[in-house]
């Protein structure tokens, strides 16, 4: 492949945020007026691939948009960003991704999202991209696209090299092949538990640090190296199953106007450092830099971090 020094690749979903700003959010059958609306580019995958490439990857994603005019402003954006577009894919009988979302005055959120042409990404196309798969040094999938095609995804990544990162989210039913084929999980905290009740493990009361340890064990134990739980602002918890080690990250504090695609920035920024040699413990830790920089602005791909921003930040915190 014609990149020296490996390349990050990012498959999902691309959305078209519309955002409304509340003081609160709304409860249901509850109307709340005097918001602020904003339109911004979205989608899990392409937040993470920006966060990627903005933290010093080369960075190509796959996808599938519409051919409307969302779609275009999605597929320019990334292109302007710097990411490789040769590979997303158009979608003629579907429109682009939609996600609405409310913020409140914390920056705590809530989605919806219509998938669209995201929906739409097959078995069958991501076939046709073997060869960027098997030879990427990091992969990311999230689950804003089929079930099926991201078995596929995983399936084709395990004849290769690369780090294959799951993020479980939104968290739907995970077949056993695709947890057998991935190298890294990161869940949220809920995300964990449900994820752990979904494989049929016997349910655990509560959520303490107790259950997490022995969730991420359990999960573990079917195939999985690396378990990291995102935690909010209690930072996240990395269990490394060959060393059997749990490690506490803590959050950096800062104050929260905008959590929207902080996940992403973490997930993205994380198989960035990944993909240029960084350990585990030492790139969760940039992750966690820059998604304290996401969530104090506002919009998803906006907000993402330069690497020089999240250097200096790092080197504040833990040089």
């Amino acid at each position: 492949m014609p990149y020296k020094n490996g390349y990050v690749l990012i498959i999902g979903s691309s959305n078209m945020d519309l955002n409304i700003y509340l003081n609160r959010l709304p409860k249901p059958g509850e109307t709340v007026t005097g918001g602020r609306f904003k339109q911004f580019l979205g989608g899990k995958g392409a937040n993470q691939a920006i966060a990627s490439l903005r933290s010093g990857s080369t960075t190509i994603f796959i996808g599938k948009i519409g051919m409307d005019p969302f779609g275009e402003q999605m597929r320019s954006q990334l292109e302007k960003e710097g990411i490789n577009v040769d590979h997303i894919l158009r979608e003629p009988y579907e429109a682009s991704g939609i996600a609405f979302i409310m913020i409140d005055q914390s920056g705590e959120n809530m989605i919806s999202v219509a998938p669209g042409a995201n929906a739409k990404l097959s078995p069958e196309d991501v076939q046709s991209k073997s060869d960027l798969i098997i030879n990427a040094n990091s992969l990311v999938v999230q689950m804003e696209i089929p079930i099926e095609t991201i078995e596929e995804i995983f399936k084709i990544a395990s004849n290769g090299k690369s780090i294959k990162i799951l993020n479980p989210a939104p968290l739907k039913p995970i077949p056993l092949e695709i947890i057998k084929n991935i190298d890294i999980i990161i869940p949220n905290e809920g995300e964990l538990f449900r994820l752990h009740s979904l494989l049929n493990f016997k349910d655990l009361p509560g959520r303490d640090e107790e259950n997490l340890v022995r969730a991420s064990q359990d999960i573990a134990g079917l195939g999985v190296d690396t378990i990291i739980t995102t935690l909010g602002d209690q930072g996240s918890l990395i269990y490394e199953s060959e060393k059997e080690t749990f490690t506490k990250i803590p959050a950096l504090k800062v104050k929260a106007v905008d959590t929207v695609g902080a996940g992403d920035c973490f997930n993205g920024v994380l198989a960035s450092k990944l993909n240029q040699g960084e350990n585990i413990i030492n790139a969760v830790k940039y992750a966690t830099v820059a998604a304290s920089i996401a969530v104090t602005r506002r919009g998803a791909q906006e907000s993402m971090p330069y690497l020089h921003e999240i250097k200096k930040k790092y080197n504040q915190f833990y040089i």
